[in-house]
């Protein structure tokens, strides 16, 4: 055994990014990467050896226990306990998989890994109970929010911190919230002020969108910066981010690893660029709505500008909680432009609308606008004091903004950006508009049904719909005069006059 360990030891030689990461003592720290890039070595080896290493040197703590999660049970087998079990193969099993100790006896510490899949944020109450060291989140972008929550908090729980001159289980003394404290044994009075945190969150994933709160709460620092916009806001303390650089890991790879992904991905150039080139993109979860978006045509360069001339046009998704809006111009009969986007997960349809009107009049003053509207934004509730309303008579009432209902049949709308996307200069979007950018690239998707490889009819209601929907309502309008054709073969008088 001991032999075993220690040849896989002298086997792993770390890569740059993985060098920086392991001699880290970050509460939270995550590795973003492109596929192939060995983030899940680097997280196997971070809690397999060197942070249970570190916590036998640092505090003599001779066990350790880390729960390892991933999106799906089979991704979780297949991938990640499969790199565990190639690095380290002498540990022993215990409940069908989903616990593996870790003995390392030259070194006189012991791991414990417990594997938890979690498909849905439901599953978080299975780990309700854990008492861990520390977790591993591996593919985080796809582990839901609640789960990660709930493992952040189930850390620095095991073991109990003991006292080194009698046993006792030691107890923390803090005076508030904002400070960390420090251990004091009640027996003897013994006090341990320790240097890090013995809390520790590991998270490998593939590159995240940059509305993911992975590409905004941790730090990435000067030598790690993500390849896209800087983020927004301050990262969380105790956060750290690596960002490794595309082919860091090549010479680990088989010849032309990444030349044949570029090719496999010639036909989704977006995708090749968060992939292969580590930038941030969309997983695709689903089946794409729209095939025939490409960013490098569809997105502008250069901010978009309106010459002042061409009517302004605005599409609203005014029929639920979560209110959006594109603002679009129409410099030809043939061509659009979408200069901004405004959506909100927290405003009511009123704030929400005049935070739309205000905005309007400070970017494009003197300008007026043709505004459509989800026609379920006239359907009517009543009121606190009685009498009845709707989304789209408040807006005309309290806000100034007139939403003509717009068409809700669904075919016309999903037609309607097809042909833009299909005809030369049909459409451009401001870069500014990350959502919407996103939504084509992947996150407006038709989700499957169960594992069984069909999809649903219409797309998922997510933060990328609403964008969608928007646009939708107001395209349909300009660009299907003859929705009889849609259901009769080739489309014909495709843009109205």
């Amino acid at each position: 055994m001991q032999e075993s360990a220690q040849a896989i030891e002298v086997n792993y030689d770390p890569l740059p990014t993985g060098i920086d990461f392991h001699n880290s003592m970050d509460r939270i720290r995550a590795i973003v990467g492109p596929v192939g890039s060995g983030k899940t070595s680097m997280g196997a080896w971070e809690c397999c050896y060197y942070m249970p290493k570190f916590l036998m040197d640092e505090y003599g703590w001779d066990r350790t226990r880390w729960c390892v999660t991933r999106n799906t049970y089979r991704e979780l087998i297949d991938t990640t306990q499969a790199t565990i079990l190639e690095w380290f193969d002498w540990g022993d099993y215990y409940g069908k998989r989903e616990m593996y100790t870790l003995e390392w006896p030259n070194h006189g510490f012991t791991v414990e890994l417990l594997f938890r899949a979690c498909d849905l944020p439901k599953h978080v109450r299975q780990f309700k109970s854990l008492e861990l060291t520390g977790y591993w989140g591996d593919e985080s972008i796809e582990i839901a929010k609640e789960v990660k929550l709930m493992l952040r908090n189930r850390i620095g729980r095991y073991p109990k911190m003991r006292c080194e001159q009698c046993g006792m289980v030691m107890k923390t003394v803090s005076e508030g919230p904002d400070d960390p404290g420090f251990y004091r044994c009640k027996k003897c009075g013994h006090e341990e002020h320790p240097r890090f945190g013995i809390k520790f969150g590991i998270e490998t994933t593939n590159p995240p969108d940059v509305e993911h709160e992975t590409y905004s709460e941790f730090d990435w620092g000067t030598e790690h910066p993500p390849p896209g916009p800087l983020p927004s806001g301050q990262p969380k303390r105790g956060y750290r981010g690596f960002w490794q650089p595309p082919y860091e890991n090549i010479e680990n790879l088989t010849p032309g690893y990444y030349q044949d992904l570029m090719e496999d991905y010639s036909d989704h150039p977006d995708w090749a660029t968060m992939y292969v080139l580590g930038q941030p993109g969309i997983v695709v979860k689903g089946k794409l709505v729209h095939n025939g978006f490409r960013k490098d045509v569809h997105v502008s360069k250069t901010e978009l500008k309106w010459d002042g001339d061409s009517p302004l046009i605005r599409g609203f998704d005014n029929s639920g909680n979560c209110p959006a809006c594109l603002v679009i111009d129409r410099p030809g009969p043939k061509s659009f432009r979408v200069l901004r986007e405004f959506k909100t997960d927290k405003l009511s349809i009123v704030e929400f609308a005049n935070d739309v009107r205000s905005q309007c009049e400070q970017i494009w003053p003197g300008a007026s606008y043709t505004d459509w509207g989800d026609p379920a934004g006239e359907n009517k509730f009543s009121k606190p004091k009685g009498g009845f309303t709707s989304n789209a008579q408040l807006m005309r009432e309290e806000c100034g903004i007139d939403p003509r209902p717009s068409d809700q049949n669904f075919t016309a709308r999903i037609n309607a950006v097809d042909i833009l996307l299909n005809t030369p200069g049909g459409l451009l979007i401001d870069p500014s508009c990350t959502r919407y950018i996103n939504g084509f690239l992947g996150g407006y998707h038709y989700p499957e049904i169960g594992t069984t490889g069909r999809y649903a009819d219409y797309p998922e209601k997510n933060r990328y719909s609403h964008l969608q929907d928007a646009g939708q309502y107001a395209y349909v309008k300009y660009v299907i005069k003859d929705k009889d054709s849609l259901f009769g073969g080739k489309l014909k008088n495709m843009f109205v006059d």
